[in-house]
């Protein structure tokens, strides 16, 4: 049983597009039996009543916002989980490229790391975990990997093309999946959940719709049960 969850990342973790208390990060702390009955005590509430929450996910995150989250995110020991969620408003972005984030971001950090590249992202990455373990302890960290908002056509769903950044797209998949198995940690695979469900779970061209964050929140669940002989819920 967890004692504490911390949520870091972007808007696949708020509640600002499914609702409140109906965001990833919030369903997976405490179900919300009236929307998803499926899902009723599979919460970590469920698991346990005291646990406690903050969420540190905010709207345009990028890495770079990641070190400010943990700046603000309290001092804990004992059982705890973490979700990390982060990259996709690097990738929109084209990394380092401040000038076009959008309007609503949670707001540049430059008290942590630049990041102009993918290698400085990658060691970015690297960097921010090793603060986190001396923060939490030895948490366990959940890492989410990036969905695909054109499901595989390269194309929002405005019609716009992502370019060049749907390559840095896969090429940032593929360094959340080897940190993750370098450092033992759990991978929540949304690319691969998400494939071919764009329709359903995607609005606002990049956005998670409440069934979305619902997914999220099923993959962040599965995730965490890993090696804890559970059974694994099917997906949609």
């Amino acid at each position: 049983m967890f004692e504490h969850y911390l949520a870091f990342g972007d808007s696949m973790s708020i509640d600002e597009y499914a609702g409140p208390n109906l965001g990833a990060a919030s369903l997976l702390y405490r179900n919300c039996d009236e929307h998803w009955p499926e899902f009723t005590g599979l919460d970590l509430v469920s698991q346990n009543p005291r646990c406690g929450f903050t969420r540190l996910a905010c709207n345009g995150a990028t890495l770079s916002d990641l070190w400010r989250q943990l700046t603000q995110a309290p001092k804990l020991s004992g059982a705890v989980l973490v979700t990390v969620t982060v990259g996709a408003n690097d990738v929109l972005a084209g990394l380092g490229g401040a000038e076009e984030r959008p309007a609503y971001a949670c707001g540049q950090f430059f008290g942590g790391e630049p990041v102009g590249s993918l290698l400085d992202w990658q060691q970015s990455l690297r960097r921010w975990l090793d603060a986190l373990e001396d923060h939490t302890g030895e948490a366990t960290v959940i890492l989410g990997n990036l969905y695909d908002p054109t499901d595989g056509s390269g194309f929002l769903q405005n019609g716009s093309s992502l370019g060049d950044r749907y390559r840095m797209l896969e090429a940032i998949n593929d360094l959340i999946r080897r940190v993750a198995a370098q450092r033992g940690m759990p991978l929540a695979d949304f690319h691969g959940h998400f494939l071919g469900k764009a329709a359903q779970l995607i609005d606002r061209n990049v956005e998670p719709t409440r069934l979305g964050s619902s997914e999220i929140r099923r993959v962040f669940w599965d995730a965490a049960q890993t090696g804890r002989g559970s059974e694994r819920r099917s997906m949609i």
